[in-house]
């Protein structure tokens, strides 16, 4: 249920005219493969999207029907570019996703009716520095009588209302998933040996990438057939190439990149090992897991959420890692008929149609 959000938006049954959608990046990743959906369930409302770094390579929006719009790499010219977009659509409701305090603050300059402030994230400084400058940002470009804050766990919401604005209680919006896609293929059973581990991910730091690799050599020392697949692009790609092959790991860990069909690379694996340091939610984990394939994940706050009812996916966070793992492998059968078991709660959990009847909501709070 929502809490009474009419306090602030006077709510009717008139739809406001557009949303406009503004993040990142235009290439898929944990946020930005939610959105093609969010575009298409709400057909009767135009979408436009400010997209802030312009960057080659696959869009989700690709026959999407909205407009879209970019910004700069350049912080000083995307905020610029913002500042138009905002103009132009100030009547609109704005959904924003972890687009940050100071891109924040440009759409409250800017004079827009409404923000929606999607949290996907638990990081906001590095510093004590950071944290001083950014904290003061945040607190002038948070207005409360005109945006909400809805956050992809309740871990990413609880340090937002902790550690960066103290009074905010996000709602929960978990992220949602294609089940006609991501879904079990009963009629190929598996064979009982285990012959294929995989990541899927953007390689990227905090993935835990390095610890990834150096388990798969002490995992291959005992499981000589087995092979490993890595799914992903990003900035750590050619580190983790260098590191595969200065370990003499060529022959059996493989950089696959990214595969538009990843269901199909879930369900060709046996299991999804998937070390990240620190995570808001976890998308992979989730697909894998309505895939019907079994995981293994660190112990950390968001996997503990997600796995609530499922520890056995769970690894202790100690130097014992390898042999957490190998002693899970050698209950394979265990862990897929608990996949099986833990698929069906979560295509309760994270289906688009309770995400979409909650954003409804949301969106409805700002019409009139």
């Amino acid at each position: 249920m929502l809490p009474d959000l009419t306090m602030h938006f006077k709510s009717t049954n008139k739809l406001t005219e557009s949303i406009c959608l503004v993040h990142f990046n235009k290439t898929p990743g944990g946020i930005e493969v939610l959105l093609p959906g969010i575009v298409r369930a709400f057909s009767e409302r135009v979408f436009n999207v400010f997209v802030i770094r312009p960057s080659d390579g696959l869009s989700v929006y690709e026959n999407i029907n909205c407009n879209v719009t970019y910004g700069s790499r350049i912080n000083l010219k995307a905020i610029f570019k913002l500042i138009l977009f905002a103009r132009r659509n100030r009547l609109s409701v704005f959904h924003v996703f972890n687009i940050g305090p100071i891109f924040l603050l440009t759409l409250r300059l800017a004079g827009v009716r409404g923000v929606v402030y999607s949290i996907h994230g638990t990081i906001y400084w590095h510093n004590w520095i950071e944290k001083t400058v950014l904290k003061l940002i945040w607190h002038l470009a948070v207005d409360s009588e005109r945006h909400l804050f809805t956050s992809n766990s309740d871990y990413s919401g609880r340090v937002f209302n902790e550690k960066v604005y103290p009074g905010i209680k996000p709602i929960l919006l978990y992220n949602y998933f294609d089940l006609d896609r991501f879904n079990h293929d009963t009629l190929s059973g598996r064979p009982n040996n285990i012959s294929k581990i995989i990541y899927a991910g953007r390689l990227a730091a905090g993935k835990g990438l390095e610890k990834w690799i150096k388990t798969a050599v002490e995992i291959h020392r005992c499981f000589p057939d087995i092979g490993f697949d890595i799914y992903g692009s990003g900035r750590l790609t050619g580190p983790v190439k260098q590191q595969i092959e200065k370990s003499g790991a060529s022959g059996y860990i493989i950089i696959r990149g990214h595969r538009k069909d990843i269901e199909n690379a879930y369900r060709e694996a046996d299991l999804l090992l998937f070390l990240s340091e620190y995570e808001s939610f976890g998308n992979v984990v989730v697909e894998s897991i309505l895939c019907g394939t079994p995981v293994l994940v660190l112990d950390i706050p968001s996997m503990r959420e997600i796995f609530r009812d499922f520890p056995e996916f769970i690894l202790r966070t100690d130097d014992s890692l390898a042999e957490q793992i190998r002693d899970r492998l050698s209950q394979i059968e265990d862990l897929r008929d608990l996949a099986l078991k833990a698929r069906r709660q979560f295509g309760r959990r994270f289906s688009m149609e309770a995400h979409i009847k909650t954003l409804d909501e949301i969106y409805r709070t700002f019409d009139g």
